[in-house]
């Protein structure tokens, strides 16, 4: 007999970008509508209906392993549900980043320094998360350890889902944190770029900062954009305003505890 298909349904809609999943499962679904508010840092609504640019389908096999989809294309099957839902999560996220309406997703961390951000493009296993974490603990308002959230104008607005801190555990696993674990408050408005840091940790590294030309640090940049395949037009020109504002510098570093405060200074020393 034929696997049961989904049967049960659940609409949202975050940043334009409309999404459909479905289930056999009532309980994955429960499960996954518990998830989306540090999934999409509350920035969603759940609709009765809509017309899903976008369906995710998780079916449970009588076996107890699942498996997934993403309009119609398998990403994953015969695995255990929790695997299944980790995996659900990071491709929504990942759909949200790239299809954002007329929103720039970049992988950065944020954080608000004197009501202007300090945007660290990189990519995972950067460091970013730890260094955005520090930067809290020193008085810094959180805006996001994983996406520049960058709209039109080249404002960068808050995306403050949990911080995700590696090395808890092990290198690997990431331990999720409410920002309020380190003393510190999320940002609610849209404030402009002053410093781009491009940098990531190494256990030797030395800070050195350098100086970018915009043309360099859009290059840089762009190599951590989400949309900038699907719409070139668009991102580019949102990274130019904000590199017509921002002073973008690169280095290598250090422990994020020693480097927090080197981020500090240079931001005191771009803005005076």
């Amino acid at each position: 007999m034929a696997e049961v298909r989904a049967c049960h349904e659940l609409f949202i809609e975050s940043h334009g970008v409309k999404m459909r999943f479905a289930s056999n499962d009532p309980e994955a679904l429960c499960e996954l509508e518990a998830l989306l508010p540090d999934v999409l840092a509350g920035q969603y609504e759940i609709k009765p209906t809509t017309d899903a640019e976008h369906e995710f389908r998780y079916t449970s096999h009588r076996s107890g392993s699942g498996s997934l989809e993403k309009n119609g294309e398998v990403l994953a099957q015969g695995a255990p549900r929790a695997s299944l839902m980790d995996q659900l999560c990071s491709k929504i996220r990942q759909t949200v980043a790239e299809y954002a309406v007329g929103k720039v997703f970049v992988h950065a961390g944020v954080v608000a320094w004197k009501d202007s951000a300090i945007m660290l493009p990189a990519r995972s296993f950067g460091g970013k998360s730890t260094l955005v974490a520090e930067l809290v603990r020193r008085g810094a308002v959180y805006y996001s350890d994983e996406y520049a959230i960058l709209d039109e104008h080249g404002l960068v607005s808050p995306f403050p889902k949990p911080l995700s801190i590696r090395g808890v555990i092990d290198e690997y696993q990431q331990v999720h944190y409410p920002v309020e674990s380190f003393g510190g408050t999320a940002g609610t408005k849209a404030i402009p770029v002053c410093l781009v840091l491009l940098t990531k940790y190494d256990r030797e590294g030395v800070w050195q900062p350098k100086f970018l030309s915009q043309a360099d640090g859009t290059i840089e940049i762009i190599q951590n954009t989400v949309p900038i395949r699907r719409d070139p037009k668009f991102v580019l020109s949102v990274l130019d305003k904000v590199v017509r504002n921002a002073a973008i510098v690169s280095s290598p570093r250090g422990e994020a505890s020693e480097t927090s405060n080197c981020v500090i200074d240079l931001f005191e020393e771009v803005s005076s």
